[in-house]
């Protein structure tokens, strides 16, 4: 799905008494008789909660037309009031045509009766751009993921088990797209058995649409001057029975089918490796009430790449709006709310929000520049392009090129980042872990004795380098890559740089003494080797940063640091459950001649094991992001990114690709 497109302005104007009115559609957001109360009349009561959550630790509500937010503040005032211990809200919302930041700013403020809830929607509020956007609330205990485009598309791509939905959008005469029959039949797709629905409009589309899809539709008392509104509750077998429209095509290839969730609210994890994977992974289980222990062979946290000093912080964008493009910026999105979240905690964090200036080097680098920024690949918030007059101000240094500046990026500490986000983990350190144990339901993972160190429900699989020691993962063809960084003085000139400035290379301002430049990436023969610093990538980094800045002065080069990066030949993660491989090469070795999928049956996995592995170089990016969409997997969450997206970080993609390709 491309979501490289512009989104439209509602066009927000506020009517007397404070009603908020879209001048695109001539419609208000609420009634005049009342915004607040109608959300509560409407939508709370008409799916009958807050009693319908009852005791469930999980509860998912999608709405369509999230607006000025009132309807998302309503139900989180109420569900603070009366969850359930312990319980989750999941609120996904579809708004084709969002409101500024400055305008939720505008909107929250207009309901003092819910200060409670209203500055943090303010707080976390992305700036408008398609696609999906997470964000956590309530210490985790809420999470609201946007959906930001047409409504069709995003449900088509959203994967969910829906309990209730608001259907809120313009009315169906001024907004059409909206109350379409792909958009019912992507509803009843998402919804589990008996979920609830509540709509103001009574309108005939309405009506048809959702009744040929399996809802039970009824009219009952308005609100105000409405006399009527609809609810309905979703018996899919009524539309089977009755045939009034077909079902939901299949949107998942067998071979992506969604693993069976843990569903366990208080399960017990353990993830192997301590980096900014396992971290990561461990941080996202944790948010979601599990008990996590991380077990490394090392002796402290972050050993590995992920030790060095210093990490350049930014995205990794590319013109086309390919899965590789897409999910980096969706990744920078959640890695810079992640961060926020745990400086908010107080985690010390060392990190230089200095920003960071990509130089466009060369013509084919400003014409792909050009492309990202025309795009829209990140909004204008988060990305700039710049002229070279603007980078020289902006660094503090003259540059000679056009650049694209990411004002929230800089540097930062990855071992002080992974020890923030394993600040409420169990840690155990200079353990190796020779194999796993299958016992009743769980696994026991082993030690070279064959002694236990940890029992838990699932496994995680964060070990970079160590995928291929491990019988269950072994098939993954992670690729090692040795990387160099080099620690130099500043010279009378570089010592006035303050941004992080990227060439290819990159070089940042000079921090306790010293400029970090990196980093070599090489394939290598002997891994045993690969930590062992050199003077001729020393010699690398000098060259390739005086090749495109010569006038920037260096001193002595004072300390470096060499450590291995893993990648995946595509050059994105592997996130989620773990294939049973031999079940996969055999389910589908008629993809070799190309059968269509209902020849096939679903994926089998290999009970609660899962993997988060090649990250390569922007671990520190791509990390958090992917880590949440293994924790979906792995709870039965709504997913945070679009599908396709999730398909494209799917460990048994290669095994896919292989029998496609004729290789096994």
């Amino acid at each position: 799905m491309n979501t490289a497109a512009h989104l439209t302005d509602p066009g927000l104007s506020w009517l007397p008494h404070r009603v908020a009115h879209s001048s695109r559609f001539d419609d208000t957001y609420f009634s005049r008789d009342g915004g607040l109360a109608e959300k509560r009349h409407v939508f709370l009561g008409g799916c009958g909660l807050p009693n319908g959550w009852g005791t469930a630790p999980h509860y998912t509500i999608c709405e369509l037309g999230f607006g000025t937010g009132l309807n998302f503040l309503s139900t989180w005032d109420s569900w603070r009031r009366s969850k359930p211990f312990g319980a989750r809200l999941h609120y996904l919302a579809v708004e084709g045509f969002p409101l500024s930041h400055d305008d939720i700013i505008e909107s929250v403020a207009a309901w003092p009766e819910l200060r409670q809830v209203g500055p943090a929607l303010v707080r976390g509020y992305p700036h408008p751009q398609p696609g999906l956007h997470r964000i956590f609330l309530d210490k985790g205990q809420v999470t609201l993921t946007l959906m930001f485009g047409d409504a069709a598309a995003m449900l088509t791509e959203a994967e969910a088990q829906v309990d209730a939905w608001f259907l809120d959008g313009f009315a169906p005469d001024r907004n059409p797209d909206m109350w379409s029959a792909a958009v019912m039949t992507q509803i009843a797709r998402l919804s589990k058995p008996n979920a609830r629905l509540a709509t103001y409009s009574v309108a005939g589309v309405v009506r048809e649409g959702l009744s040929a899809v399996g809802f039970d539709v009824q009219r009952t008392e308005g609100f105000g001057q409405k006399r009527e509104m609809l609810r309905a509750t979703f018996h899919p077998q009524d539309s089977v029975q009755t045939h009034h429209a077909p079902a939901a095509a299949p949107l998942l290839a067998p071979w992506f089918a969604h693993p069976p969730a843990a569903r366990l609210r208080h399960g017990r994890a353990a993830v192997i490796g301590a980096g900014i994977a396992g971290a990561n992974a461990a941080y996202a289980l944790k948010r979601r009430g599990w008990q996590v222990t991380i077990v490394d062979r090392a002796a402290d946290i972050a050993d590995g790449a992920s030790g060095n000093a210093v990490g350049v912080l930014m995205p990794r964008l590319t013109a086309a709006p390919n899965f590789d493009g897409r999910f980096y910026a969706a990744a920078w999105r959640f890695a810079l709310d992640q961060l926020e979240d745990l400086a908010d905690a107080g985690q010390p964090l060392m990190r230089d929000r200095c920003g960071v200036l990509f130089l466009a080097t060369d013509d084919a680098e400003r014409e792909r520049q050009g492309a990202i920024a025309e795009n829209n690949v990140l909004p204008e918030p988060l990305l700039f392009r710049v002229s070279a007059k603007e980078a020289s101000d902006l660094s503090g240094v003259t540059l000679p090129y056009d650049a694209l500046y990411f004002p929230q990026g800089g540097w930062i500490s990855p071992r002080h980042v992974c020890k923030a986000l394993l600040a409420d983990s169990d840690v155990v350190l200079s353990a190796n872990v020779a194999g796993l144990r299958r016992g009743a339901g769980t696994w026991d993972v082993l030690g070279n004795g064959g002694e236990t160190i940890v029992n838990a429900d699932i496994v995680v699989f964060a070990v970079a380098g160590g995928t291929a020691a491990f019988s269950e993962t072994r098939w993954l063809p992670v690729q090692a890559r040795r990387g160099q960084i080099t620690f130099v003085k500043p010279g009378e000139r570089s010592r006035r740089l303050h941004s992080v400035l990227v060439y290819g290379g990159y070089m940042t301002p000079a921090h306790r003494g010293s400029h970090c430049l990196g980093a070599t990436f090489d394939w290598i023969d002997d891994p045993a080797a690969a930590q062992s610093v050199e003077d001729a990538d020393h010699d690398r980094n000098l060259a390739d940063l005086a090749s495109h800045l010569p006038d920037l002065d260096l001193g002595d080069v004072v300390d470096g640091r060499a450590a291995l990066r893993c990648v995946l030949p595509d050059h994105l993660p592997a996130a989620g459950a773990l294939p049973d491989d031999g079940a996969y090469l055999r389910d589908f070795a008629e993809l070799r001649h190309g059968h269509p999928w209902a020849r096939y049956p679903q994926a089998s996995y290999q009970p609660g094991l899962y993997v988060l592995s090649g990250l390569g170089s922007r671990g520190l990016v791509s990390a958090p992001l992917a880590a949440e969409i293994l924790a979906c997997h792995i709870a039965g969450d709504p997913w945070p990114v679009e599908r396709d997206i999730v398909n494209a970080l799917h460990p048994g993609r290669f095994l896919v690709r292989d029998l496609k390709r004729l290789k096994v």
